[in-house]
């Protein structure tokens, strides 16, 4: 059909940069690039936007999303010539920042910020879980591993050391790690210096 074909076009336009990644069919409709003024379709739009971002970024592991990328697919379909404005990327993360999957990393109340947000495809106690399992899985209990050590590719937490983009990574694991704290699995060690900061596993 017409919108297969389209669809084709588009998975195999995007393909170098995302990874092959399978964009919804809302995304070849022009309507849903523009923040719809009925409160019923808005909320159906900003419902598809919020399961979109949350599937690109893990997909990508990507933790921190900037607004201001113009190179990055995720809201530019140049299929139907249409890129969600940077004030309708806002709004559709400013929902998720109210569903507690993602939190600004720049919002100073003013008119400059909200650029860039920690996008939390797992919620915060769920990366502490896998963080716990991964300690537990290579016998860390009662050992202080430092957030470098958990990040390193090669022998840190796969999921994490993995990441394309290392940036946020660092304040997934100190999340993770409080959340932990809180539920008496772990103690965040602060550091004297920036880069020594340490979690030790119970």
């Amino acid at each position: 059909s017409r919108r297969r074909s389209r669809r084709a076009a588009h998975v195999r336009a995007g393909a170098m940069t995302s990874s092959d990644f399978a964009f919804p069919d809302f995304f070849d409709y022009p309507p849903y690039f523009t923040v719809q003024p009925t409160p019923e379709t808005f909320r159906k739009q900003c419902e598809l936007w919020k399961s979109l971002v949350l599937r690109y970024c893990a997909h990508h592991a990507l933790f921190v999303l900037n607004l201001d990328d113009v190179s990055l697919p995720l809201f530019d379909n140049p299929n139907v010539k249409r890129r969600l404005t940077l004030d309708a990327r806002r709004t559709f993360v400013d929902a998720l920042v109210a569903d507690g999957n993602a939190t600004w990393l720049d919002d100073d109340g003013g008119d400059d910020g909200k650029h860039r947000a920690l996008i939390l495809w797992r919620s915060v106690p769920e990366w502490g879980e896998r963080l716990m399992q991964w300690a537990r899985d290579g016998g860390r209990e009662g050992a202080v591993v430092t957030i470098d050590e958990i990040r390193e590719k090669g022998g840190g937490m796969p999921e994490l050391a993995d990441a394309k983009d290392g940036s946020g990574v660092e304040e997934i694991i100190l999340r993770a790690a409080r959340n932990l704290q809180l539920a008496g699995k772990a103690a965040v060690i602060e550091g004297t210096a920036g880069d020594d900061t340490g979690v030790k596993f119970f």
